[in-house]
């Protein structure tokens, strides 16, 4: 596959690429699409960089007149880092922003992101970030979020992340410093990218408002396990000794506890889908190493491997709604 390569056109007109990369979700590309155009900001081009949908991707966005929309097919799935890199390397602008199609941008986004970095007096200053709301059948939230900015290498390593590249704006030339997203990950990829910034010194900024909406239809347990599994190995690889040296092995082993443990959630989901009870007690078993961080996920296991996806599903609306009810509190 070809390298990131610098191909920055400086005579073009718009001043932000934003690239949504999309597979399969032709019902909701819509609903990212119009939140771009609504932007107060709107000197932008659009990149949607189509992962070998076999959906009617195509004709939704041929559906949307805008010059500013451009349409990246490519010419089978390649994942999720793969189609933001193309859409990286099409840009002409210096600044680039994330929108995952299934999540949607509110108004300001562009416009408090572009303000934020220009008044910032840091030369290092290359990542913009925002909050964030929540949605979850239909109720938004913020969740807690501690914004930090400048050198963020170690609250990263520590386990800091904040919850989407839908809340990002990254210069393209840090982008292209650091290679973009790591195509050999199956997982973990934009983790892995806030990283290789902050370790080139490359600094964040933050906007203290919640400026887009991240969209949970559920909480299925769903997702490739042996690929989520794999990519965890090749991130541990990749970081393990940084994280043990700069922030501890308490810290490095907090970190693999609880990602650990949300993977195994995901097999423990699949083979209670099949009804292999007996193997999906022992994941849920052997999730007891990972204590004290693996406890709500060894709750879940245990909740998915007695009373199957429904019970997890009620389970899950019983949660949902008691965090939106004490969350009105806490902001009224």
């Amino acid at each position: 596959m070809e390298s990131l390569h610098n191909n920055l056109n400086t005579n073009c007109l718009p001043s932000v690429t934003v690239v949504i990369p999309t597979f399969n979700r032709s019902h909701l590309l819509p609903r990212a699409i119009y939140s771009i155009l609504a932007q107060t900001f709107s000197d932008f081009e659009l990149i949607i960089v189509d992962d070998g949908s076999t959906d009617n991707t195509a004709e939704v966005v041929k559906g949307f007149t805008d010059p500013r929309i451009i349409f990246l097919p490519l010419d089978k799935n390649y994942g999720g880092s793969y189609a933001r890199n193309q859409g990286i390397k099409a840009a002409c602008t210096e600044l680039i922003a994330f929108l995952d199609s299934d999540d949607e941008w509110l108004p300001e986004k562009l416009e408090l992101q572009i303000a934020r970095l220009q008044a910032s007096d840091d030369p290092q200053a290359a990542v913009v970030y925002c909050l964030g709301y929540e949605c979850v059948e239909e109720r938004k939230k913020i969740p807690n979020l501690v914004l930090h900015e400048g050198d963020v290498f170690d609250h990263l390593l520590r386990g800091w992340l904040p919850p989407t590249t839908s809340l990002f704006m990254v210069k393209r030339s840090a982008l292209l410093e650091v290679g973009g997203f790591d195509e050999s990950l199956l997982s973990f990829q934009d983790y892995d990218l806030w990283l290789s910034l902050a370790a080139a010194n490359k600094h964040f900024l933050a906007v203290d408002k919640p400026l887009i909406i991240r969209y949970f239809h559920n909480e299925q347990i769903r997702g490739n396990f042996s690929a989520k599994l794999a990519g965890l190995n090749i991130f541990k690889n990749k970081w393990g000794t940084v994280m043990k040296q700069r922030v501890g092995y308490h810290s490095y082993n907090k970190f693999i506890g609880i990602r650990t443990s949300i993977i195994q959630l995901i097999r423990v989901g699949q083979l209670s889908e099949i009804g292999d009870k007996f193997t999906a007690f022992f994941i849920t078993i052997s999730l007891l190493k990972f204590l004290p961080w693996s406890t709500e996920f060894l709750f879940k296991a245990l909740v998915l491997t007695f009373w199957g996806q429904d019970g997890y599903r009620l389970l899950f609306k019983i949660k949902s709604a008691i965090l939106y009810r004490t969350y009105q509190a806490e902001t009224n």
